[in-house]
């Protein structure tokens, strides 16, 4: 691996075959040179690899990407975590394959730019990431994205990719979707003193109770709200309150108020001991909220996050 910084590769493919071969040598690369090597790739993908890296397969640390790419600050935490593992158990560098669980089309954004903050996150970590990208299931525009979040991209040939452009340059053209809601919120509190913090704790738990909800899970949501209100009660100034939409499969809040917005486009990805301060709540609650976005539009900035029971 080039160097003691991160590589970011896209692996872009249109072949079974072509996917094996490149994965398959990647992998057998790292155990060669006593790197540490994981693998989050579909399973059919994962029996696939087995069967090529035969005996080897034993020695790579294989991961159901489905389960794993759930949410980008949660992924961004595994990564670490992993990182971390293979440095103390006396590896001197990570090899990653990571294939993108992009799912439907009202979350390509979101995944694209988590390829994008990787580049910031990791740019001093000893791996070496590649992507790969199945141009038969994925469409142009993701495609697209690989080129524009991945600073090397392989397809005929390994090269620099023209179209990359860095993390804080891209991130703020590429705005995170909003959760959807349905209709006007079921309930709003106001945000005008430290002790609405209570209030709103109590209005979410109200919004949840009997819609069969684990406790565990429940404690979660409050916690992020408790984070979100309570930044936005730091930070914020003018209109704050907390919306709230209650659905039996699903719960989704938002804080408003007319405050600057985040000014770092990377906030919420960074982990915690890197963001500091007020940024940790917003990593916590990157980690537990199945969807979280951030707009800043026309003086509003609006924090919307939701969660599936």
């Amino acid at each position: 691996m080039p160097g003691s910084t991160l590589v970011h590769e896209a692996l872009i493919y249109d072949t079974d075959e072509e996917f094996l071969e490149a994965v398959t040598a990647f992998l057998t690369g790292a155990l060669d040179l006593g790197e540490a090597a994981v693998a989050a790739v579909p399973a059919h993908a994962i029996d696939l690899l087995r069967q090529r890296l035969a005996g080897d397969a034993r020695l790579v640390t294989f991961i159901d990407r489905d389960a794993w790419y759930q949410r980008p600050a949660a992924t961004i935490a595994g990564w670490s975590g992993l990182l971390a593992d293979a440095l103390a158990r006396g590896h001197r560098s990570i090899r990653i394959v990571g294939e993108v669980a992009y799912g439907t089309g009202e979350r390509y954004d979101t995944w694209t730019r988590y390829e994008s903050a990787l580049n910031d996150v990791f740019a001093a970590a000893p791996a070496w990431i590649v992507c790969p990208y199945d141009t038969r299931r994925l469409p142009d525009t993701v495609i697209t994205g690989a080129r524009r979040t991945h600073p090397v991209v392989s397809a005929d040939a390994r090269r620099p990719s023209e179209l990359y452009q860095r993390p804080d340059r891209l991130l703020p053209t590429l705005p995170e979707p909003l959760p959807p809601v349905a209709g006007a919120a079921t309930a709003t509190v106001p945000l005008t003193a430290w002790s609405d913090l209570r209030r709103a704790r109590q209005a979410v738990e109200s919004a949840v109770g009997n819609r069969g909800w684990d406790t565990a899970r429940i404690k979660e949501i409050l916690l992020v709200v408790t984070e979100i209100a309570g930044n936005s009660l730091r930070h914020g100034r003018g209109d704050r309150r907390l919306n709230i939409w209650a659905g039996r499969p699903a719960l989704t809040c938002e804080v408003l108020d007319n405050g600057d917005g985040f000014r770092d486009p990377l906030a919420g990805y960074r982990p915690a001991g890197r963001a500091g301060g007020d940024g940790h709540g917003l990593w916590l609650a990157g980690q537990l909220s199945d969807w979280l976005a951030i707009e800043h539009r026309d003086g509003t900035t609006r924090v919307r996050f939701s969660f599936t029971r």
